[in-house]
């Protein structure tokens, strides 16, 4: 006769509940890992987001400032642009006749060299063509000197003191008095003194100086500068 055994569930065995507590125990050991090191690759990345941020915060001020400064150089350069308009409007008639004297030049030229060969081959008239020649070396001169003095126009400078690079353009000048004429008087820019004349009936009819950047230019008496060469 066979001994029936109890039918005793593997569920309620103490093996099969500790084997579940440990898996329990795994899980909860792995899903706090997991989340630890999630964790810190987001904070990780949040730190890097904020960087970018605010590099994209400093470049695009500086690309705000860029574009106002450029904005203000192209306002300047179109100030400039219709200043220079303006001076060759109202300059205009002076260029056009200083064309006009180099064609007239031109002319002259050819004029005075064809002279010159007749001059050769008539030995008679030698003293008419020299004279003639002359003539027109005159008025080539005098159309000489009025296209240098078209080349840029003359200052005109009333009684007082005058820095050059602002109220005179740098420059080699030839100062003639207007009117009778005063004591002229030119300083560099360290204070030494350049010129020290009398422009007018009791002095020099002219004095040529240049003018550098910064030099004080005193005169008692209206005088004109004539830029040369």
């Amino acid at each position: 006769m066979e001994i029936e055994r109890p039918n005793v569930s593997w569920l309620k065995t103490k093996k099969f509940w500790i084997g579940v507590a440990g898996v329990v125990v795994l899980l909860s050991i792995f899903y706090t890992i997991g989340y630890s090191g999630a964790k810190a690759v987001i904070e990780d990345e949040k730190v890097t987001y904020d960087e970018l941020v605010s590099k994209i915060s400093d470049k695009e001020n500086e690309l705000k400032e860029a574009e106002a400064n450029l904005k203000k150089k192209e306002e300047e350069i179109n100030s400039k642009i219709s200043d220079l308009d303006k001076q060759y409007s109202e300059r205009k008639a002076e260029f056009d006749a200083a064309l006009a004297a180099v064609e007239n030049k031109k002319q002259l030229e050819s004029e005075i060299k064809s002279l010159e060969s007749t001059k050769t081959g008539q030995e008679t008239t030698v003293s008419n063509l020299t004279a003639e020649i002359k003539a027109k070396r005159d008025d080539l001169a005098k159309i000489e000197k009025v296209i240098k003095e078209k080349d840029a126009a003359p200052v005109n400078l009333s009684a007082g003191h005058f820095i050059v690079g602002n109220d005179v353009p740098l420059g080699r000048y030839k100062a003639v008095p207007v009117g009778r004429g005063s004591n002229f008087v030119v300083y560099d820019s360290s204070g030494s003194l350049i010129v020290n004349t009398i422009l007018g009936d009791i002095g020099v009819p002219e004095y040529v100086f240049s003018a550098e950047f910064e030099y004080e230019i005193q005169t008692e008496a209206p005088v004109k500068l004539i830029p040369v060469e």
